[in-house]
């Protein structure tokens, strides 16, 4: 049953705007936690739960993404049938435009589809970071006769500020979906969608190619709405941790949401045994002075610590100088916070350099955020 199942993740979504850490990458690229990569997670999902057979679409800015998956060999995806494939646009122009959405990046893949032996497609936005069996609601979607199975999360409140990100469902018996809210100006349901589906390839197919004919651009309201009545549409809950990237303040509060022990070990695998895997790095262990504070904070290997941190997340090879005071700020690969500055709620992209006595300051509400390669 597992392996009838193939997986297709969106590396990019035209919905998230995160400033200048997209300015060199996908959106599956974009670093996190210490060591990882966003697309880490669905994939992880996805070869835990026995899926054999991934495609990772690549809109464009994918030299980082394909550096960082290679043959797939940290997640036991180099395979000589099935594996994982990276789906590049087919062609220039169009198809690398930053705009495309869900129908036109599954019509792009048409043929990696086509050519796949599975009879059954998991669609999976890369920016939703949670640990799931996928067998699981596999299982679920052939009990019900499922046409669509929809995986979403309970909120019993959202922000009103905040209902702009979020498509809500009703259901009735047996997990059926009776309606769908695209984007709400009231949440009416608690039921937040995960942009995560399962449905039949050939009727995947088929609805495509009838949304594509047609100059429809949008699964949520030129699939799911108008086939709401004719199909089977099912929900499938997930109650662990979910946490969902698509802006500055969300990346920089995932980040900061795994310093929290009880939604690191869950995310991470450490309750049920379903680990997150990346690419493996090699490099010395992190050296602390004599004077070095470091507390409640995520330090990858290499990095040389003699100020003070507390509720950060540190990258590999990032250094800290004497007398800095780093705190809620998220620094990646080989940063530099040279004697003496002080930062807090700051977001550091690559091989930045922070000057010697400079302070940064942003708030907890709206982080600033510094992009790769500068020196302030």
């Amino acid at each position: 049953m597992k392996n009838d199942l193939l997986g297709l993740i969106f590396a990019q979504n035209p919905e998230v705007s995160m400033g200048e850490l997209l300015a060199k990458r996908s959106l599956a690229a974009v670093p996190f936690g210490g060591r990882y990569r966003i697309i880490d997670f669905m994939l992880s999902n996805m070869v835990n739960s026995a899926i054999i057979n991934v495609g990772i679409t690549t809109p464009y800015n994918y030299q980082s993404l394909t550096d960082h998956l290679g043959t797939g060999k940290a997640w036991d995806m180099d395979r000589k049938n099935n594996g994982l494939f990276i789906l590049p646009p087919i062609e220039t122009g169009d198809s690398a435009d930053k705009g495309q959405e869900g129908i036109d990046v599954i019509h792009g893949v048409k043929r990696y589809l086509t050519r796949s032996q599975q009879n059954y497609v998991l669609v999976a936005d890369c920016n939703t970071l949670c640990n799931i069996d996928f067998d699981d609601v596999f299982k679920f979607h052939l009990e019900q006769g499922a046409d669509i199975t929809m995986i979403y999360h309970r909120i019993p409140e959202i922000a009103q500020r905040e209902l702009k990100r979020h498509i809500l469902l009703d259901t009735g018996e047996n997990g059926r979906i009776t309606d769908i809210h695209v984007y709400p100006a009231q949440q009416k349901t608690d039921m937040s969608y995960m942009h995560m589906f399962i449905i039949r390839k050939d009727l995947l197919m088929e609805l495509i190619d009838d949304a594509f004919a047609h100059g429809k651009h949008s699964l949520a309201k030129d699939i799911f709405l108008p086939n709401l009545d004719r199909l089977n549409f099912c929900g499938y809950e997930h109650t662990g941790v979910h946490l969902k990237i698509d802006d500055i303040k969300s990346f920089f509060n995932a980040n900061l949401a795994i310093l929290e022990k009880e939604t690191r070990d869950e995310l991470f695998g450490l309750k049920n045994g379903m680990s997150i895997y990346t690419k493996v790095k090699d490099t010395v262990p992190t050296k602390y002075g004599k004077k070095a504070e470091v507390s409640n904070s995520i330090v990858a290997d290499g990095c040389v610590i003699e100020g003070t941190v507390k509720n950060c997340i540190l990258f590999r090879g990032v250094h800290v100088g004497k007398g800095a005071f780093l705190e809620n700020c998220i620094v990646m690969q080989n940063s530099q916070i040279m004697d003496n500055c002080m930062m807090a709620n700051v977001i550091f992209d690559k091989e930045v350099i922070l000057r010697t006595g400079k302070k940064l300051i942003g708030q907890d509400t709206y982080p600033m955020i510094i992009g790769k390669g500068t020196v302030v």
